[in-house]
């Protein structure tokens, strides 16, 4: 049994606050600028103040401890909250890593693990952190030469969108069904390789980028139907291109990321071609994500994620605490203040973390993992809609998958996973 005699609370300054919530917003703030004393200080005085024995408070003060060069400190608040039946991601959480150094982590981190709430969801306790459920497989699909070019879910209709990179569509899955149905073909809309696909659902569109040789091009589907609406064709002075994102802002405008010259490509609202909205002197280009603000998108490059000012026509790196690495994110995506994105660690493996950004979106403040143990082989391609995250794998590489890959009759088995996000 593991014996912790450190007192739970010390007794630090109180942080000049009087009223819980005050002090917590404090403590938030002072953890975004990396002032980590008193963000302990700040955090301990909303836990001394606040309701008794609140998980969130606690679980801020355990950051704090643990960031603060207290680990020893965290343990013991991880402990408590465990032994409250309390779940946490301290586990994975960067901010944890000393911590999770200790002797005693071991008994503890089977404490968390123990905890197991089927009958809701599995939500972290804390003010303003990661957490998610499980994943759950939310529908699987069985065809034939399928390579996955983007992927998209329709609240409306309830159906889920796939694009097919090499076989130039774009196929159909109803929510509740594992049938695929061929939705849009190249004959109709011109597709090349589908590289991206993405819904505006304000608006009722459906767009989708795809590549052939040097060439690149922009289409405008009705999303109810499926219809071809416009193609655009991105410009020879612009050319060569390798469209490999696409992202849609609040106001309309369609953003294209283009790997192959570096560059950020854009059709206005009502426009009739696409521009470049600014060379990129980051090497290799991965992802792109607008935010809710018209004038901000963030892209992913080789050596970590760049904050664009669409209407400045600049790019500023986005700073990230050092135990916290933005290299190699192959797929971002924006949700309230936050950066959802596959990452691929140095050992091959994939995972897909939330980065959360510090007020004015410059900046990381932590980093917790969403879901681990991605398959190693094959895009990953992931979309948001409301609270939930979906990605999409190849099922027969998925650990717990079934049925295998069917390799003499050439079909593939595919699986996309849905996670609920808090």
């Amino acid at each position: 049994m593991l014996v912790l005699l450190v007192p739970l609370y010390q007794s630090p300054r109180d942080g000049g606050c009087t009223e819980w919530r005050d002090c917590r917003q404090l403590a938030l703030a002072a953890a975004d600028r990396g002032e980590y004393e008193t963000f302990h200080d700040l955090a301990w005085r909303a836990v001394q103040i606040g309701p008794p024995n609140d998980p969130a408070l606690m679980y801020l003060l355990a950051r704090a401890q643990a960031l603060s060069g207290r680990p020893h400190d965290a343990l013991v608040m991880l402990q408590r909250l465990a032994d409250m039946g309390v779940p946490s991601d301290a586990e994975t959480n960067d901010d944890f890593k000393r911590t999770r150094q200790l002797p005693d982590w071991v008994e503890v981190a089977a404490r968390i693990n123990r905890i197991d709430h089927p009958d809701s969801p599995r939500a972290v306790a804390t003010a303003g952190s990661t957490a998610s459920t499980p994943a759950a497989e939310a529908v699987r699909f069985a065809t034939e030469s399928f390579v996955p070019g983007g992927v998209a879910y329709d609240a409306v209709s309830q159906r889920f969108l796939f694009g097919d990179r090499l076989g130039r569509k774009l196929i159909v899955v109803s929510d509740g069904s594992n049938h695929p149905v061929d939705f849009v073909r190249a004959d109709s809309a011109g597709f090349q390789e589908i590289s991206a696909i993405e819904i505006d659902a304000k608006r009722g569109d459906l767009w989708v980028t795809s590549t052939a040789g040097r060439e690149g091009t922009l289409h405008k589907l009705q999303l109810v139907s499926g219809r071809p609406l416009k193609a655009f064709r991105v410009n020879a002075d612009l050319e060569p291109v390798q469209l490999v994102d696409l992202a849609v802002t609040p106001a309309g405008a369609v953003l294209v990321l283009d790997s192959a010259n570096r560059q950020l490509l854009a059709l206005r609202a009502g426009g009739t071609s696409l521009e470049r909205v600014m060379q990129m002197t980051a090497r290799e280009p991965a992802s792109l994500a607008t935010t809710s603000d018209n004038d901000i998108a963030y892209v992913a490059h080789r050596e970590g994620v760049s904050r664009i000012d669409l209407r400045a026509r600049t790019a500023t790196p986005v700073a990230a605490p050092k135990s916290v690495s933005l290299a190699h994110l192959e797929r971002i995506r924006w949700r309230v203040d936050a950066l959802i994105a596959v990452q691929v660690d140095d050992d091959g493996s994939r995972r897909i973390i939330r980065f959360e950004l510090n007020a004015n979106g410059s900046g990381i403040t932590r980093a917790a993992t969403v879901e681990g143990s991605l398959p190693t082989a094959g895009p990953i391609f992931v979309t948001i809609f409301g609270d939930d995250l979906l990605y999409l794998v190849d099922g027969s590489s998925h650990a717990g998958s079934q049925p295998p890959r069917d390799a003499q009759s050439g079909v593939a088995d595919f699986v996309a996973y849905r996670v609920r996000l808090r």
